[in-house]
Parts: structure tokens; C-alpha cells; sequence
């Protein structure tokens, strides 16, 4: 989600496999085994891989705060495969009370230090620690432009879909030219301090959390992703798509959740974005929707030793588009070099972040439950490929 400009701007000076003709893609849903698109998280999926080749890897922690604000915190481990991996981190810290609004992205030196499980690591300025149980991770920032304290506790459990994994060019990992992974937290308690500036800023709502791992370069993954974090007070609900290059035949892979009641109640894969009411950006040629329509069709998680059947469950959500909370042109933050070399290959790669207030409606069997809270959207353009 937010992890886009990071992925894209450290792994641009490695274009080599655009002229590759694979067209088989195997999807997150493709893997799954029962019927089921929740798959619990095991001890291995937390882990840090730090694979080489072409990849990128990071985890990325977003609170929507009490006070109306948002931010999220992301450490990223990039390699190329032919230079030292990059690492770095990006902040952003939006509060609309105090007329805060600050995006950072700051590189580091070659320090990954993993603890033996492979879990927490520490870097030069970002470190993340995870507990035993695998409930609650600790995240700290120290650097002179920013220093961060926050407490992340998983609400219920995490999830992925089927593997987790979706494979391009293949059947699984061994076979395909690359491959795009994502766990979730779908909903957590955040609470913590965020000094920016010299200025001290309380931090506490409800966190969503995400590891994920892109296997090959970016721009030849998807052309363009979409990501909804929305947040109430008895609910979340959760939304990540990207369609795939022509390459990979453009196809839309879609996974989400459902949280009611601090449970996780369905994990599904037949959701849609719809992008309403387009109009033209001067700025980008892009053409910006006013409204977005998400929705979301799926079951109830089977419980274990249940023999209740599952029951159908979906969302509708129209988020009026008002509150931009940034455009960043990603060819803006890379090198002079580096952006004449991509400028042949990505069409402007801009990321557009919104978090507006919604109203979610919800039915599960019979029972319909309407929900208002702040949904954060990003809107990603990545290439033409």
C-alpha cells in the first residue's frame, strides 16, 4: 500500500526482462485448497526472507487516530541484485488538528541485523521487535528529522490468502518469473508518540499491519494498485487490488477482509473497485475518480470443529472523494540519473492518498449493519507495460 513509491524508486535501476513473453499468472485464490480464502498465519510467515534477485520486501504499520488523522510507518529491504541491498523507511503523519501534514523517506546504511527467529530486526534508525506470541510488535524510530514510539497489538488474528501468493510466469516459486506476497493484520491497537519537527504528537487509534514481498521488479508487475484501509469503531474492513501488466494479461487480483466486533469474520477475493465520476488531473493526464465504489462478496470464516455452514456476506462502501492527503510523483524522489533511465519505461508512476469519512453497509445472513468511519485510499500509477 503505501509501500509503492519505496518499491518502485529503489528497484528502477534494474530494467532488464522486459522483453519476456510469459503470460500465466497463478493468483492468491488459484492456491487456495478447501474452498476457504483465510488461511491462518503460520510460524514462518512473519519471518523476514531478504531474497535477492530483483525483490523488494517490508512490513508497514497504519493507525487511523482517534483525533480524525492518519499515519503509517514502513521499513523497506530492497535488492537489485547486483549492488548492496538499499534500506530505508518511509513516515507519513497527517492530523488534520494541528495542521500537521508530513510525508518522509529516508535511506539508511547496509544494516539489517534479524534476531534468530528472523521476526524483529534493528537497522540503522528503524527498529521492529516482535513478541514470542506473535500478538504484538514494537516499533522505534530514532532519527534526527524523526523519532517514533508505537505499540501495534493484533486484534483477534492475521490472515492470508490461500499461500499468500500470487506467482507470475508460473506455477510457484521455483518456476515463476516472479511473484507478489502479502500477510495481513487486518485490525490492531496502536498507541504511541510521533516527534516531528520538535514537535510531540500522541498517536492512538486502530492499526492495520501488512508484510509483504514483490519478487521482480515493480513496473512489471501491475500497472496500477488500489488499497482500502477503512476503520470504525466496531468494524474494518480491508481492500488491496492490482491489475497485472499486458505482459501477465491484465487481470485484476483482488483480496479483502471483513472485521465486525474485533473478529475477523470473511477474507474474499470476489471484491471490486469502481472509479467513479473520473475527471482529468492537468497536472498527471491521469483521470482522478470523485467517487470510488468498493465492494465486497464472500462467506464467514469456518470455524473450527463448526458445523454451522457459512453464511454469505457482503459490503457495498461509495467513498465521496474530498480529502487528498497527498500526490507524490515518484519520479520527484529518485535520482536525475535514475528517472532519465525509467522515464523509457514507467508513464509518470504517481501515488494519490485520500482518507475521507465513509458509511460501510454490511450484511452477514440476514442481518445488515451499517457503519461510518475514516477510509484511507491509495491510488497508484505505476506503468503502461
Amino acid at each position: 500500500m503505501a509501500s509503492w513509491f519505496s518499491q518502485l524508486s529503489s528497484t528502477v535501476s534494474n530494467i532488464t526482462g522486459l522483453g519476456a513473453t510469459v503470460e500465466s499468472v497463478r493468483t492468491v485464490a488459484d492456491t487456495v485448497q478447501d474452498g476457504q480464502y483465510f488461511t491462518k498465519l503460520d510460524e514462518g510467515d512473519l519471518q523476514w526472507t531478504l531474497a535477492s534477485g530483483s525483490s523488494t520486501e517490508n512490513q508497514v504499520f497504519y493507525v487511523t487516530t482517534k483525533s480524525g488523522g492518519f499515519c503509517f510507518v514502513q521499513l523497506i529491504y530492497s535488492s537489485i541484485g547486483i549492488l548492496n541491498p538499499t534500506i530505508s523507511f518511509t513516515c507519513r503523519f497527517y492530523d488534520p488538528a494541528t495542521n500537521t501534514n508530513i510525508f518522509k523517506n529516508i535511506n539508511q546504511a547496509y544494516k539489517f541485523d534479524l534476531s534468530a527467529d528472523r521476526r524483529s530486526v534493528k537497522t540503522e534508525f528503524f527498529n521492529i521487535t516482535l513478541d514470542p506470541t506473535q500478538s504484538i510488535f514494537k516499533i522505534s524510530i530514532t532519527h534526527p528529522e524523526l523519532v517514533v514510539s508505537l505499540d501495534f497489538t493484533r486484534v483477534d488474528k492475521g490472515f492470508k490468502v490461500g499461500e499468500g501468493k500470487t506467482y507470475l510466469g508460473g506455477n510457484d516459486q521455483t518456476s515463476a518469473a516472479g511473484y507478489v506476497s502479502h500477510k495481513f493484520w487486518p485490525r490492531a491497537t496502536a498507541k504511541g508518540t510521533f516527534i516531528i519537527d520538535k514537535a510531540l504528537h500522541e498517536v492512538e487509534g486502530d492499526g492495520m499491519f501488512i508484510h509483504a514481498i514483490q519478487g521482480m521488479q515493480p513496473q512489471l508487475i501491475a500497472s496500477n494498485w488500489n488499497f482500502c484501509d477503512f476503520q470504525s469503531d466496531n468494524a474494518a474492513l480491508s481492500m488491496m487490488q492490482f491489475q497485472t501488466t499486458k505482459q501477465y494479461g491484465a487481470v485484476n487480483i483482488n483480496q479483502g477482509s471483513i472485521v465486525l466486533n474485533e473478529k475477523l469474520i470473511s477474507v474474499s477475493v470476489e471484491n471490486h473497485v469502481e472509479l467513479l465520476d473520473l475527471q482529468p488531473d492537468e497536472e498527471t493526464g491521469y483521470q482522478i475518480p470523485q467517487k470510488i465504489k468498493l465492494t465486497w462478496k464472500g462467506k464467514t470464516i469456518k470455524e473450527e470443529g463448526s458445523e454451522e455452514d457459512p453464511k454469505d456476506v457482503s459490503v457495498v462502501m461509495v467513498v465521496a472523494i474530498k480529502n487528498l492527503v497527498d500526490k507524490i510523483d515518484v519520479l520527484n524522489e529518485i535520482p536525475w540519473f535514475l528517472k532519465k533511465l525509467v522515464q523509457t519505461f514507467v508513464v509518470k508512476p504517481y501515488i494519490y492518498q485520500w482518507l475521507d469519512i465513509a458509511t460501510a453497509e454490511i450484511t452477514v445472513g440476514d442481518e445488515k449493519i451499517e457503519t461510518t468511519g475514516r477510509c484511507f485510499q491509495e491510488l497508484v500509477f505505476v506503468s503502461q507495460f
